[in-house]
């Protein structure tokens, strides 16, 4: 990358920053992947960039062109838009990629370097896999990241840290949670998963998480602190358990750079997939004549 994100303290995910990158490039298909050079199409309110760490072909953000902190701030205008912009989205997922696709916010998450800028993420993942299926591997996140849990004793000692916690309580049975529970997938059904109808009461929380495959009713949406790029971590986890070629390719990374986790963006940036997501949506929106609703513009040529 050209510009290292945490060097960055304005908004990284601004549309001004995105508009001028593509602006620079005159529209023409990047060859290298920088910050400001991955803007693929915009609408009236909206704008759609491939994401940083593509460890999956078709992963997209959707990102409001207004300085939002959580989708659940959205009027009732731009959800119409929104809801319309998903299901474009989601074809292109489904004929590019033959998969179905799931779809993740962490609503007012704070993150540092100006990623506090409200954006959606999609990616593709397997089609029909089976909702229990997606619960064992989600529980086995949790447990990794000792969610829920604020204190144990161990051997005489109370632990309160978490990454403390989260290797006791994954590599030893002789623990006691003393502050806290580990959560399971059933616990994370804080709120209907019906996003027009359930984000006003996000706008009450301090932070949320909302996953939905839109192609079942698997999903959750949870006022639970799981940590950033939970999601990521799910689609990832999903990938590896029911795909054999992602399965493969992640083992052969895994096994050449061991201290490096796959599914976080700042350890991988999957350039060549981050290209092929901008041609292959840029193309599918072209080929098919896609409605220029919402005045829908493709910046790349």
């Amino acid at each position: 990358m050209n510009t290292e994100i945490s060097n960055l303290a304005e908004d990284v995910l601004s549309w001004k920053l995105f508009l001028n990158g593509a602006k620079k490039r005159k529209l023409q298909m990047p060859t290298k992947s920088t910050l400001d050079n991955r803007l693929i199409i915009s609408t009236d309110n909206f704008f759609i960039i491939a994401g940083l760490g593509t460890f999956a072909p078709g992963y997209f953000l959707v990102i409001p062109k207004n300085l939002y902190t959580s989708f659940a701030q959205l009027n009732d205008k731009e959800i119409i838009e929104y809801s319309w912009l998903i299901n474009i989205l989601k074809e292109s997922i489904r004929k590019n990629y033959n998969s179905d696709t799931a779809l993740f916010e962490h609503g007012m998450c704070a993150c540092a370097g100006g990623l506090d800028h409200a954006h959606v993420h999609l990616m593709p993942i397997p089609k029909k896999i089976d909702e229990n299926k997606i619960k064992k591997i989600l529980n086995k996140i949790l447990k990794k990241r000792a969610a829920g849990i604020n204190k144990i004793e161990f051997r005489n000692n109370t632990l309160d840290n978490v990454h403390d916690i989260s290797t006791i309580i994954n590599f030893s049975e002789d623990f006691k949670i003393t502050d806290g529970k580990l959560l399971k997938s059933e616990d994370l059904n804080n709120f209907p998963l019906d996003f027009e109808k359930t984000r006003k009461k996000l706008l009450l929380q301090e932070q949320y998480i909302y996953f939905k495959n839109l192609s079942n009713p698997f999903g959750f949406c949870t006022k639970h602190h799981l940590g950033t790029q939970f999601g990521r971590e799910l689609v990832y986890e999903i990938l590896f358990n029911h795909n054999n070629d992602y399965k493969d390719a992640f083992n052969q990374l895994n096994r050449s750079n061991p201290t490096k986790i796959i599914w976080r963006w700042q350890d991988y940036l999957f350039e060549k997939n981050i290209l092929s997501t901008m041609k292959i949506l840029s193309d599918y929106l072209r080929n098919n004549n896609i409605s220029k609703k919402f005045k829908l513009k493709i910046f790349v040529k």
